[in-house]
């Protein structure tokens, strides 16, 4: 990922770097939400996972106007890191007696990826329009954080 990172760093400004990493992880993100659905039966986690999945890839259509915005053209996700990622995923459901909370641990620690890059982007400088769309993103993996922090509450 670093790599990837520094070769944009030399075709792209801070502000776009920033707001390509935000638009990589919501790539990322949105993908892992439609890969784990297979790996449960839970009906509830199913419908949630693909609701985010769906909100993840609207601001990835929304930001990456942005970026256009600002003269950058956005990244795509690096497939040889997820599959990795795919990998070790399975592999912790197929070791856990617990596929549920491994499940909501990993997009939990995803959200607050996403939501730290966010914040990274929202201290450059941007135009209002993207900083409005970045704290309402923010304000929206806040509720999200909250609704998987519920989820796990019902066990």
């Amino acid at each position: 990922m670093r790599a990837i990172v520094e070769e944009l760093a030399m075709w792209l400004d801070d502000r776009e770097v920033a707001l390509d990493e935000v638009i990589l992880k919501c790539k990322d993100i949105a993908r892992d939400y439609k890969k784990v659905l297979s790996l449960t039966d839970d009906l509830l986690l199913v419908h949630l996972f693909e609701e985010l999945a769906e909100q993840r890839k609207n601001w990835v259509a929304r930001l990456e106007s942005h970026i256009r915005k600002l003269g950058g053209l956005p990244s795509d996700i690096d497939p040889e890191k997820q599959i990795l990622e795919e990998i070790i995923t399975h592999t912790k459901v197929a070791l856990s007696d617990d596929e549920r909370n491994i499940l909501l641990n990993d997009r939990q620690k995803e959200e607050e990826e996403l939501k730290t890059l966010v914040q990274l982007a929202l201290r450059q400088e941007i135009p209002e329009e993207t900083r409005l769309l970045l704290r309402q993103i923010e304000e929206e993996i806040e509720i999200t954080q909250r609704r998987l922090l519920e989820v796990r509450s019902r066990d």
